[in-house]
């Protein structure tokens, strides 16, 4: 049927849009929890864990130019960048109209961020410690700092088991000062000061080819990913929701073939100054993702976005991503010589070791991430108030699960 979108992108073309509905509508972000969010985190880190559990497989599931882990990676980044700073915005309108502190609210924020993120952090070193996985006794204090990213850069190879920690350890380092600026940064000044983070993330990568710096360093230091967390801070701090348009089909071609371009120079020759735009134009098109999930997707997107499986793999996508790694190298390490199969057969690999990570995530959340959260929801809300994704008023669809907070980025 012509000029209906069944991905979700567009409307029907007879429906006409309400002013309300502006292809670009600059206002807060809701509150309200968006399932769609989780599906998008979901499919962030099945990429990733895709990725990393096929990688020395040629041409499996996918072939090899096409760099699924990076994307997904680069989705979270994106994720990570609007969640945070949409919190520290209400954080400092509640600091302004409540007369608080800066003092307290910063400190709740630091709260709030470190009891997200240790529980299975520190479940994931502790576990790797006393089973003596990948090295990890000799790179502790890399661990422990939450400096990965530093060590990767500075030896220039992945070490095993923690190599994947450098993602996080970027996105801690960033919230190191990011609540700085938003929270004591004059708000006209606002917007431009995030353009200027986000220049200051591709100029980084013009420098490293100019003076041939390491892949990997351009690739893990915090500088080479402020593009794509200022690209959804900048929806954070707008409150941008991008609505159904009847050119919706235009936009996610656009999406699309950003994504295609960025894949392809991805595997063009990285000393070539074409290469630091692999990073914006996937940044550029996981923002417009975003600010179309925060309006919410219609049809079948919606109904994809909003699977209950999808959105629970979502709600532990955190914990997804920081086992995964341990899990594989538990089964590569004691798998009987019996069951070596199980590793050797790619399709069966992906399967045995995708759920194991899944029991193990989920077992971590219901039993320490969840009630932390409540905590933490109980100890910093009155400074900072409810997260935008910690509160529990979610779709009745959801309920059963409810009860709960869902984990910011």
């Amino acid at each position: 049927m012509a000029g209906v979108s069944y991905l979700g992108w567009g409307q029907a073309a007879g429906s006409k849009a309400k002013p309300s509905e502006r292809p670009l509508v600059r206002r807060r972000v809701s509150e309200c929890y968006q399932p769609q969010f989780d599906g998008l985190r979901a499919l962030a880190v099945l990429t990733v864990m895709v990725d990393h559990f096929s990688a020395d497989v040629p041409n499996f599931p996918l072939p090899d130019w096409i760099h699924l882990g990076a994307t997904g990676v680069r989705l979270f980044l994106v994720l990570s960048g609007y969640f945070i700073t949409a919190s520290l915005r209400r954080a400092r309108d509640r600091m302004e109209t409540a007369n608080l502190s800066f003092g307290k609210t910063i400190g709740a924020f630091y709260w709030r961020r470190y009891l997200r993120i240790a529980p299975a952090y520190f479940i994931f070193t502790g576990v790797a410690l006393i089973l003596g996985l990948g090295g990890v006794r000799h790179t502790w204090p890399w661990v422990v700092t939450g400096t990965v990213n530093w060590l990767i850069a500075a030896t220039n190879q992945w070490p095993l088991t923690i190599s994947h920690l450098w993602s996080v350890c970027v996105q801690e380092q960033f919230y190191l000062f990011w609540p700085l600026l938003i929270l004591l940064l004059p708000r006209r000044w606002m917007l431009p000061a995030i353009i200027s983070v986000a220049l200051m993330g591709i100029a980084f990568r013009i420098g490293c080819v100019m003076f041939s710096m390491p892949m990997i360093a351009r690739w893990v230091l915090p500088f080479g990913s402020l593009d794509s967390l200022a690209a959804g801070a900048a929806l954070g701090w707008c409150g941008s929701r991008l609505r159904a348009t009847r050119a919706g089909w235009l936009l996610a071609l656009i999406c699309l073939s950003m994504l295609s371009l960025a894949a392809v120079l991805r595997i063009s020759d990285p000393t070539q100054l074409k290469s630091v735009l692999v990073e914006p134009l996937e940044a550029g098109a996981f923002a417009i993702l975003v600010a179309r999930t925060a309006a919410g997707f219609d049809g079948l997107a919606a109904r994809f976005l909003s699977l209950p499986g999808l959105v629970f793999a979502g709600r532990i996508s955190y914990g997804l991503y920081i086992y995964h790694a341990l899990v594989a190298m538990i089964f590569n390490r004691w798998l009987p010589p019996s069951l070596r199969f199980v590793i050797t057969t790619p399709s069966l690999r992906l399967m045995v070791f995708g759920m194991a990570t899944l029991g193990v995530a989920a077992v971590s959340w219901c039993l320490v991430e969840q009630p932390i959260n409540r905590l933490r929801a109980r100890v910093t809300g009155k400074a900072l108030g409810p997260g935008l994704s910690d509160n529990d008023r979610a779709r009745p669809a959801l309920a059963t699960w409810n009860g709960t907070v869902v984990p910011e980025s």
